[in-house]
């Protein structure tokens, strides 16, 4: 079993080709400033008021919804018109977020139900627009998992990165406990849209400590891919490390690929897609069909 490269993968049952990139990776890489990363994007439907200034004065004020959100800015969905450079004002509709200043950064499409525009912030100090709390760029450092969770007590909201042991009971309880600033001690956690469970939250339930080891988790997962040009598809996730994951798909998809991932996947609650890159495949053993895995590692 090759690399695309022609080098032999490893047969480490670890699959050290997880989460890791080569000088070539990083040569073709922009050097990232301090304290710069590209945002997890939650991709989350939320009415929003839009207004601005036009010519000679002219006020308008129009409603629409994001199509994604992030710590930076936001993809909106509005009947009007937008221009590439406007400044806008924006806020949440029936939320807690605040009022913010942004610009259109340019037309994602168009439709006959409306544009698709991108914003971004112009004060990055202002903090959770959205009503949703975006974790410090250092609580990322020992993170195998990314999931948008609510504390089931006050149903704050959270983008938040979790740890082996934390994304393992995640995966296999729905629910984790975790400390609420807004509740001021312990809580239960869910994804949104998930039924809050009907009792205190035990340890891992048998065998689930056989699952970690040297900071993998060996799950049975499920994600969404997004390629630019493959589009959109669901995917069995296996493996789970700090700096990426593994995943399986009858698609074949060329290493060094740009992509977004969701994990844990739902068509029925919001999902953070975050930017990654392949680093390594395999001709995996498919029940009937060509299967692949892939080496997937997370861009910071």
């Amino acid at each position: 079993m090759k690399h695309g490269s022609g080098q032999p993968m490893s047969n480490n049952p670890n699959r050290e080709f997880i989460g890791q990139t080569n000088e070539a990776e990083h040569a073709v890489s922009p050097a990232p400033g301090p304290n710069h990363r590209q945002s997890d994007r939650v991709f989350l439907t939320l009415p929003i008021r839009v207004s601005g200034i036009r010519g000679r004065g002219e006020e308008y004020v129009e409603e629409g919804q994001t199509t994604d959100i992030s710590r930076q800015g936001a993809t909106i969905k509005v009947e009007k018109e937008l221009f590439t450079g406007e400044i806008v004002k924006v806020q949440r509709l029936n939320g807690a977020g605040k009022e913010v200043m942004a610009r259109v950064v340019g037309r994602v499409s168009r439709g006959s139900e409306g544009h698709m525009f991108g914003l971004t912030i112009l004060d990055p100090a202002v903090a959770n627009p959205w009503g949703i709390v975006f974790p410090a760029v250092a609580d990322m450092d020992n993170a195998v998992l990314r999931a948008l969770l609510r504390c089931v007590s006050c149903e704050r909201t959270e983008v938040t990165y979790l740890n082996e042991f934390e994304a393992d009971l995640l995966l296999c309880h729905h629910y984790i406990s975790r400390l609420c600033e807004q509740c001021g001690g312990w809580t239960t956690w869910n994804r949104p849209h998930d039924h809050p469970p009907a009792g205190p939250i035990g340890a891992a339930t048998p065998g689930t400590q056989n699952r970690r080891s040297h900071g993998r988790i060996h799950v049975e997962a499920v994600g969404c891919v997004r390629h630019p040009t493959l589009g959109n598809e669901v995917v069995v996730v296996r493996e789970l490390a700090r700096g990426g994951l593994s995943f399986f798909s009858t698609t074949k998809y060329p290493e060094g690929s740009r992509i977004e991932i969701a994990v844990p996947y739902s068509s029925r609650a919001p999902n953070i897609y975050s930017p990654a890159r392949i680093v390594g495949s395999r001709n995996g053993a498919g029940k009937g069909t060509l299967e692949y895995e892939y080496g997937v590692a997370y861009l910071h």
